[in-house]
């Protein structure tokens, strides 16, 4: 991507995992880009603020604008508890904005999930009918209902477990792991991870390139919670035995929060933007920092990619 582009990004979430790791990405190849945030006092220049718990501004967008829907309720227990709070940023608030935008001719890309899927088979691609059964994913299924009828303006990423430094779990599980103390991971608990770089990656693609419809930015192999806790276990160094099985199910999380299948096919994404989706593993060594990944893994046909680390 190159920093002479006209686009303007306005990332809706720039202070979660994913739309902090976005706005760095956009700093450092110089894109102009503003995001919204929840934090008091708003003290940079590039951000405002936004709850999308609250009613709405009118916001202000123009035809080179590339608006990411970043922000979201994403924890499932949390809109299984709270689903009234959940309905409207999950839904109302995507929905509006989305309309805000396409109507001052700015293009949208929402972030989906592979829980819009009942997790009954692996691999399911992205022309495949939704089946949602959790309140989180029946949410997001109803948001991308909506979207979809705003045309090729709206371009609709589904995703997987992003891998990253975000990951307060994996984060716990390296420190304990460290210190030669035990941990309990669970084995009936699939995840199909990518790495947060290629998530980064392919959402400013999709934006820059204005490549509508349905996109699959997720893990095309899974693996459980347990397999990647003795994963971490031997890229770490540490005894294998100290990762415990523990169940999901036992644990109470209910069945419709753990499908037995989450991975999720490409489809064309290689062929449309070059980011190549790795095994389960090769997506958790990068997303953990064992492994590199740089732009230069991207096939870029117009060159409008800086080749830089991410």
């Amino acid at each position: 991507m190159s920093a002479n582009t006209s686009a303007r990004y306005c990332v809706i979430g720039g202070s979660g995992a994913i739309g902090s790791a976005l706005m760095k990405s956009l700093s450092a190849q110089r894109i102009e880009a503003i995001a919204s945030t929840r934090r008091q006092p708003v003290d940079r220049q590039n951000e405002f603020y936004l709850d999308l718990g609250a009613d709405l501004p009118e916001l202000s967008f123009s035809a080179r604008d590339v608006v990411v829907l970043t922000a979201s309720m994403t924890r499932l227990a949390e809109c299984r508890l709270e689903p009234e709070l959940a309905r409207r940023v999950n839904v109302d608030a995507q929905v509006l904005i989305a309309e805000q935008a396409v109507k001052k001719g700015a293009f949208v890309v929402f972030l989906s999930t592979n829980q819009v899927f009942d997790g009954t088979k692996s691999g399911v691609g992205p022309d495949e009918p939704r089946s949602p059964r959790s309140v989180y994913g029946k949410l997001k299924a109803e948001a991308e209902s909506a979207l979809s009828r705003l045309g090729d303006s709206v371009a609709i990423v589904r995703l997987s477990k992003v891998v990253g430094p975000h990951l307060d779990l994996f984060q716990r599980w390296r420190r304990e792991l460290s210190r030669g103390e035990t941990i309990e991971a669970f084995d009936d608990l699939l995840l199909a991870p990518i790495a947060m770089a290629k998530v980064v990656a392919g959402v400013e693609l999709i934006g820059l390139r204005r490549l509508g419809g349905v996109w699959h930015l997720g893990g095309s192999d899974e693996i459980s919670y347990l397999q990647a806790g003795r994963h971490l276990a031997c890229l770490l160094g540490a005894d294998a035995r100290l990762v415990v099985s523990a169940s999901a199910a036992k644990a109470g999380i209910p069945v419709e929060e753990r499908p037995p299948r989450v991975s999720m096919a490409p489809g064309n994404l290689e062929t449309a933007i070059g980011v190549r989706i790795g095994d389960a593993l090769e997506e958790l060594d990068i997303g953990l920092g064992f492994a590199d990944w740089t732009r230069t893994d991207i096939c870029s046909r117009s060159g409008e990619i800086i080749p830089q680390a991410m």
